[in-house]
């Protein structure tokens, strides 16, 4: 879900054996495929993709400097930490910016259980069903919004992307050696998540008949006359609402079956209900 991450609200909210996770991802190829998406090129005078890239930075030169304003930026720049609720405006005001992204770091380490990256995303989702006893089913997966087309960015401007995305910068890096340490302490986790590649690829089969071109010229599931009816199917390919309606829909039904009356159900509730005799 598209939201700022306030770990007090949420805790005033679920409860309190709740699981925090999420994933990051490589700012530089965050940024291309946001700025992509969103088709922010249209902004800038540029005869290609790399030169409307140049000038959005240039654009924004003194972005962090002595600002934290950035313009045709929102969802694209730095996203990972706006969405995990990093105060910009105190980074830009403050003497020690290290220090000030250090801080931030120690207290995301308290608050979230595991961060996952998503080049590695099978890996992630076998290391995620292991830490939470989850299933292949559990974690099983389509791709969605995948790219028609993919625009060619220069070295040179990748790398002035990465300086530009500093603090996203940092927080990968961050997780990334750490999701790596987790991994070395797994045995037998690469195979396993060779294994769930073939397990997904079979509920793939099964879901999916073909593809076509949907919205922002991305591609979407044409699904087989199976998956057309089955809850796991659809769900994996519904956009962030109408997941949201098809749970809330599986939900009601759970908590009108039997003693479970509740306004949310735990997972032991989901559990229970799944595995009652």
């Amino acid at each position: 879900m598209h939201a700022d991450y306030n770990h007090q609200f949420l805790l005033s909210k679920l409860p309190s054996s709740t699981v925090f996770f999420t994933f990051t991802r490589d700012p530089v190829s965050r940024y291309i495929s946001a700025f992509h998406f969103f088709k922010l090129d249209r902004y800038y005078d540029s005869s290609n993709f790399d030169n409307a890239v140049n000038l959005h930075m240039a654009d924004n030169a003194k972005y962090l400097i002595n600002t934290n304003q950035c313009r045709h930026c929102a969802r694209t720049v730095n996203s990972v930490a706006h969405d995990l609720g990093f105060d910009f405006k105190g980074y830009v005001k403050t003497v020690d910016k290290d220090k000030f992204l250090g801080d931030f770091l120690v207290k995301l380490r308290k608050e979230i259980d595991l961060v996952l990256i998503s080049e590695y995303y099978d890996l992630s989702l076998v290391l995620l069903a292991r830490r939470y006893c989850l299933t292949f089913d559990d974690i099983s997966y389509l791709k969605s919004l995948e790219s028609t087309s993919r625009p060619y960015v220069s070295e040179a401007t990748r790398e002035k992307l990465r300086q530009f995305q500093y603090v996203d910068a940092v927080i990968y890096d961050f997780y990334n050696a750490t999701f790596w340490d987790l991994v070395k302490k797994e045995e037998g986790l690469l195979e396993e998540a060779e294994r769930f590649k073939e397990h997904n690829k079979m509920v793939h089969d099964k879901c999916v008949a073909g593809k076509q071109i949907g919205t922002y010229d991305t591609y979407q599931f044409v699904l087989t006359e199976f998956g057309r009816t089955d809850f796991q199917c659809r769900a994996m390919c519904s956009r962030v609402l109408p997941f949201a309606h098809l749970i809330e829909k599986r939900n009601q039904g759970l908590r009108n079956d039997g003693p479970h009356q509740k306004d949310y159900l735990t997972l032991q509730d989901l559990y229970d209900i799944r595995y009652r005799q």
